[in-house]
């Protein structure tokens, strides 16, 4: 029997129907499905087809949609010696399947790209011949995390969505979030009495939506203005429609728990908790109510919500729910976690008795709290393959092992990868190939499909769609398909789109092999130092040889000056170039804090004058690329406002989050971005400020004080500059990239041989993650 159990876990698909399908799988693979009819799902991805190639280029595609077929597979067929050798047919499972066949044409045999930054496009003539089959080894290809939505989508409209859409649907994503949710509350809050000015209160404002859905914070960054919440209705209707339409299944949100404050006055008979203090948010803005799930009140919120989220946006049976994001429950027994997970699912099934729970597994990741018992006494109180677990960061925290399989739910693996939306280069990728092929591989775990879930997008590009198109081939029956060596160097002639690509392949190379070779067990991000808040305690390092990485710009520079340099391209060499600038930073800090203990003040002067210069030179590169502006993000928030009092309120959203985050700055710079204008306006300053401390203490024979720098510095720039109205450029400056990348180079890297060494030896994990400790006031790993 049991033999028979580790063939079934092992086998990916189920041609033979659903009497062979695994037991963990059953439900899921049973329910969730697209619902849009074959003739709609063909006419969307035509659709597809059309705006990214253009309606002419379009013209020899068809499209066929046969449901019969397993689930994510397409075939694609053009035949030379045909009637009309100029068809391009693809026959596939669905809508979205077929756009990822057509993208995985333009992609290996047109050699054209599609990416978050823009397009190549040229596409050869004549059109290539092919004759493929594809079955995915996944039977979910998962898009975003909660945190997207208001790291990098906050103030993205329809036309964007669109856009977004369509890449979404080319790269295979076959499910994703729709998690617009303040409209349905403001309803049923009303109904349940509480007042307008209680409602404020409570709902966050846009750019911190994410954390107020998951009872982290509440009111932050509010009022919720009732034109953005109609927005946001209209928009996520639109949505899901398009997504539906393709053969996309879409999560919305249910009910976690988390409750306004005033719940417990206008129910003084009902059991609430006071949810533990997040990330040391005051009390007006600190986590609301957590109501008990014991409590009748649980399930009837919960199905009311429910089934008005349905009657609004449809389902597709999928829902999800967080009800511990970084917050601790109030007990550890077995029997509470049950009755916690329990409810929750209940008010689901109550309303859909099809109904999946969808759980980022994120708060079992270096929390002491959830024990293993714990954690199996949570995931085993909802019945088998009704709950589907994102594996939130399995590329470096993988939780489906010490969890046994999610006690036998079944999981996505999920890369994380970015943290708040920075923009520092990083990644993993061999953990990445590795990991998925070798989980896909064991019997033992009941993974389902492959999923990206970075809390920002627009960075580090490539590793992104690496993940992705792991979850559509299969390494295992073709190793060479997705070998890290030989997938960059097509990424690269794909990108760049031109015969002579062979410097920017080996800059790829390169980058694979260097800052994208992280392997270490200390999480990985964005912040560098001259983008964080200045203090004498920073301890800058890197994973990678600095040395071989600028060797990989170098050569991405020369592929610019000698060949035809793209969008892309251009983007490109802003992005490493700024990475470069970044690295050199880091070693003048170094070098800095030697002059400084070493009372050196020459060379402090010096350095110091060569530190601000840096972050001016970095400016102006960033200046020249539409990508690496402040202007566009304050501007879309600014644009929601009807009346100047609305417009301050957004703007002050958009700047808050990306400089203090919380009001007296907690979780300072998590969100931080390297954009010209914000170098200019407050990177710089702070700098100017920490130095000019120093250099006062060194020529009074002192020592500068930390605290004393950081009080000014929150003060005279951090606070201001949340509440500035400057306005900054919202396309590019207009100067050559690459001339600006090539200057920058060859200037920096010369001065950067004298100056200190950054180690490649991180710093120790923090105590709490060598040794498990309680705590009822978690630090925020997520944001």
């Amino acid at each position: 029997m049991r033999s028979v159990l580790i063939l079934l876990l092992a086998t990916p698909w189920w041609p033979h129907g659903d009497a062979a399908i695994p037991d963990y799988a059953a439900h899921i693979l049973k329910h969730m499905r697209p619902q849009a009819s074959a003739s709609v799902q063909r006419k969307a991805a035509l659709e597809v087809i059309a705006r990214t190639i253009g309606a002419e280029q379009a013209a020899p595609f068809r499209v066929q949609i046969d449901s019969s077929l397993e689930r994510n597979t397409f075939h694609i067929f053009k035949d030379e010696a045909a009637a009309n050798p100029a068809v391009v047919q693809i026959v596939a499972s669905s809508g979205v399947a077929a756009t990822k066949a057509f993208y995985h044409y333009l992609k290996r045999y047109c050699h054209c790209l599609v990416a978050w930054e823009g397009s190549q496009l040229r596409l050869p003539v004549p059109l290539p011949a092919v004759n493929e089959t594809v079955t995915a080894p996944s039977a979910f290809v998962y898009y975003q995390n909660v945190c997207t939505w208001s790291y990098s989508f906050t103030w993205w409209r329809w036309t964007q969505w669109r856009t977004h859409i369509d890449w979404m649907a080319l790269q295979g994503i076959t499910l994703s979030l729709a998690p617009f949710q303040e409209d349905v509350w403001i309803d049923l809050y009303l109904e349940y009495n509480l007042t307008a000015p209680q409602i404020e209160n409570h709902l966050s404002g846009p750019g911190f939506f994410a954390w107020q859905r998951m009872g982290n914070i509440r009111g932050w960054g509010g009022p919720l203005m009732e034109s953005f919440a109609q927005f946001g209705r209209t928009l996520q209707q639109r949505m899901v429609h398009e997504m539906r339409r393709l053969g996309m299944m879409v999560a919305l949100p249910a009910f976690a728990g988390h409750l306004p404050v005033p719940f417990r006055a206008l129910y003084p008979n009902t059991k609430f908790a006071n949810v533990s203090v997040w990330n040391g948010f005051p009390p007006q803005y600190a986590s609301p109510l957590f109501l008990d799930p014991t409590e009748p009140l649980f399930g009837e919120l919960g199905s009311r919500f429910l089934a008005r989220m349905i009657e609004r946006y449809g389902s597709d049976h999928v829902y999800f729910a967080d009800p511990f994001n970084e917050i601790d429950p109030v007990s550890s027994g077995g029997k509470y976690l049950t009755s916690v997970a329990s409810s929750i699912y209940d008010a689901m099934a109550e309303v859909d008795p099809l109904a999946v729970w969808l759980l980022q597994g994120w708060m079992f990741v270096k929390n002491p709290f959830w024990s293993d018992r714990a954690i199996r006494a949570f995931l085993t109180a909802v019945p088998t393959g009704r709950m589907l677990v994102l594996d939130l960061q399995s590329e470096q925290f993988p939780q489906y092992g010490r969890t046994e399989s999610y006690a036998g739910q079944p999981f996505i693996w999920c890369m994380l990868s970015n943290f708040g939306g920075t923009l520092g280069m990083l990644g993993t990728v061999e953990r990445v190939y590795r990991g998925i092929g070798s989980t896909r591989g064991n019997a033992t775990y009941t993974m389902l499909g492959v999923g990206i879930t970075p809390e920002g997008i627009n960075q580090n590009y490539g590793l992104y769609e690496y993940a992705l198109e792991m979850g559509w081939y299969d390494d295992r029956q073709d190793p060479e398909q997705m070998d890290p060596e030989r997938w960059f160097r097509r990424y690269a002639r794909a990108r760049y789109g031109t015969g002579g690509e062979s410097q920017a392949q080996e800059a790829w190379d390169i980058f694979r092999t260097t800052v994208y070779s992280y392997a270490g067990q200390v999480r990985m991000h964005g912040k560098y130092t001259f983008n964080r808040r200045p203090s004498t305690k920073i301890n800058p390092w890197v994973w990678y040889n600095v040395t071989a990485f600028n060797e990989g710009v170098q050569r991405l520079l020369s592929f610019a000056e000698e060949s035809y340099c793209n969008a892309l391209c251009r983007y490109d060499v802003v992005d490493v170039t700024r990475q470069l600038a970044q690295n050199v930073a880091d070693a003048l800090y170094l070098t800095l804090m030697d002059n400084y203990r070493r009372k050196n003040i020459e060379r402090f002067g010096l350095h110091a004058n060569q530190f601000l210069e840096l972050l001016a030179d970095l400016d102006r590169l960033l200046a020249s690329e539409q990508h690496f502006l402040l202007g566009p993000w304050l501007t879309a928030a600014r644009e929601f406002g009807e009346t100047p009092l609305q417009r301050q309120k957004y703007e002050y959203n958009a700047r808050i989050q990306i400089t203090l985050w919380g009001p007296q700055g907690q979780i300072v710079d998590y969100a931080n971005k390297q954009w010209a204008g914000m170098v200019q306006d407050f990177f710089v300053p702070r700098w100017r400020v920490f130095l000019t401390e120093l250099g006062i203490a060194l020529a009074a024979n002192g020592t500068a004080s930390d605290s004393r720098i950081r009080d000014k510095v929150f003060r005279n720039v951090e606070l201001p500059f949340t509440t500035d109205d400057k306005r900054y450029a919202t396309v590019a400056s207009g100067e050559d990239p690459v001339r600006l990348a090539r200057s920058l180079y060859n200037k920096w890297s010369s001065i950067a041989g004298g100056l200190s060494e950054v180690p490649v030896t991180p710093p120790a994990p923090p105590a709490r993650l060598l040794k498990p400790v309680k705590r009822r006031n978690r630090i925020s790993v997520l944001g």
